[in-house]
């Protein structure tokens, strides 16, 4: 029983992999799969870089400025986790919408309004 439970472990988080973050003072060149890079003081970041998850590769930058619009929030719960806010919808591109729930990715439904 223990090997069916580590299998399944394995496809479901080969499903939803988890995501790291690194704070960085500046943005990075180069943008490594699966890494939420903050930007930014650590005190005060500014910015949220990541490759798209879908597998497009394209990079997303999240403000995160009060001052600006649209702005996100992140948070890194006691378990060394990052959950971040809104959720990110592309408008370009894949046109993926997802939200970053304890380093993973949940993908949100899209229903045709038409």
């Amino acid at each position: 029983m223990r090997l069916y439970q580590k299998v399944f472990t394995r496809f479901i988080e080969w499903l939803h992999p988890e995501y790291s973050y690194l704070f960085v003072n500046d943005l990075p060149v180069n943008i490594i799969d699966k890494t939420i890079y903050i930007v930014g003081q650590k005190e005060h970041p500014w910015l949220i870089v990541f490759n798209c998850p879908c597998g497009c590769h394209s990079p997303i930058q999240l403000n995160l400025l009060k001052e600006g619009d649209p702005c996100w929030k992140f948070k890194i719960s006691n378990n060394k986790k990052i959950n971040i806010s809104p959720s990110v919808w592309r408008i370009v591109g894949c046109k993926s919408h997802f939200i970053v729930r304890n380093s993973k990715i949940g993908w949100v439904k899209y229903y045709d309004q038409r």
